[in-house]
């Protein structure tokens, strides 16, 4: 593989260790330093326990795991009779929340899934398939957020809970086939936010479930998303200030590390799937986004402290360097890792 990064190694985890206090992720930060006025997320959490397990299960680092069981704990300390969970804790631990939003819960799930996979401390994987076994999941699989479904597919696949994964990938087909014209082939009316979540799932829907029909949509759908994704021919995902309605003006900023990383995992969920080096050469395109193939021609990542900023704007970048943005480009880093260190 080709790229400025060099995947045989580990990533720095200077500034996710920054972030971390001994409740957890912090949100967000000031410049490099973080905030704690923001409190603390679930979404943020779930995916450090992915991208923590990804890098121990890589790299064999055992240092990492104190990090993990950082974030597995703030899973607990959220977690609600009934099955569900908050999202946001404030710095001094008070809850903020009735309950967690859609995506956040979809990620726990997916966090939960990872652990009973890959854990190496058999208690946490244990504790994992208690609470995955209390979550009420069902109640998603008619909500409207199909990231959500997504989200949950892939903690269901992780988990080995094939029959019931199969649902839920059925549901994404469906709703891909609801929505999907011969000039718009997606999943909704609309990109917004984490938008390449869907192709990514049904990806590894097919290739844990043999199913090809899972794949072939992976294909479209993300193909389809690639090419509305690009300024000047660069990687640029979604823009948050407007998103893109379906016969509207696709908003090009803010671009943020959330989508790009989504976009590698998807493409490199599919050359595992199929083993076509094109969705590789994908996913290392888009992983030179960070780097400064992108509509701005700047690096996303900081010099020093490899935190990563929190968007590429109209005038150059957000220089926030918020636990969302380090943790996704870990876990984009880390999914090519994969491929290099298998």
């Amino acid at each position: 593989m080709s790229n400025l990064e060099d995947f045989r190694n580990p990533p720095p985890l200077t500034h996710l260790k920054r972030l971390t206090t001994r409740e957890g992720l912090v949100q967000h930060a000031d410049m490099d330093v973080p905030d704690p006025s923001h409190g603390y997320s679930l979404d943020d959490n779930a995916r450090a326990i992915i991208a923590t397990l990804w890098y121990y299960n890589i790299y064999k680092d055992p240092s990492v795991l104190r990090l993990l069981e950082i974030y597995f704990s703030y899973i607990k300390k959220v977690e609600k009779e009934g099955g569900s969970f908050h999202n946001f804790l404030s710095f001094t631990e008070q809850i903020l929340d009735a309950e967690g939003s859609e995506d956040s819960i979809g990620r726990t799930i997916w966090a939960l899934g990872e652990m009973i996979r890959t854990c190496p401390n058999e208690a946490l994987c244990n504790e994992s398939k208690s609470i995955l076994e209390k979550a009420s999941i069902h109640r998603h699989l008619d909500h409207p957020h199909v990231r959500t479904k997504a989200y949950i597919l892939l903690g269901l696949l992780a988990a080995d809970q094939k029959e019931e994964a199969t649902r839920w990938a059925d549901k994404l087909v469906e709703t891909y086939k609801e929505n999907t014209t011969n000039d718009w082939r997606w999943f909704e009316n609309y990109l917004s936010y984490a938008n390449a979540t869907l192709p990514y799932a049904l990806a590894e829907a097919g290739r844990v479930l043999e199913n090809k029909t899972y794949i072939d949509i992976a294909k479209e759908s993300l193909t389809w998303l690639d090419s509305v994704s690009r300024i000047a021919n660069k990687p640029a995902p979604i823009g948050q200030a407007g998103w893109y309605i379906k016969n509207g003006i696709k908003a090009e900023y803010d671009q943020q590390p959330l989508d790009t990383s989504d976009m590698i995992l998807a493409f490199n969920a599919l050359y595992k799937a199929t083993n076509n080096s094109h969705y590789l050469d994908k996913a290392l395109e888009w992983m030179g986004w960070y780097r400064g193939n992108n509509s701005q021609n700047i690096s996303v990542i900081h010099e020093t402290n490899n935190g990563v900023y929190d968007a590429v704007t109209p005038g150059g970048i957000n220089k926030n360097q918020g636990a969302e943005s380090i943790v996704t480009y870990l876990m984009a880093y880390l999914s090519l890792g994969s491929v290099e260190n298998r």
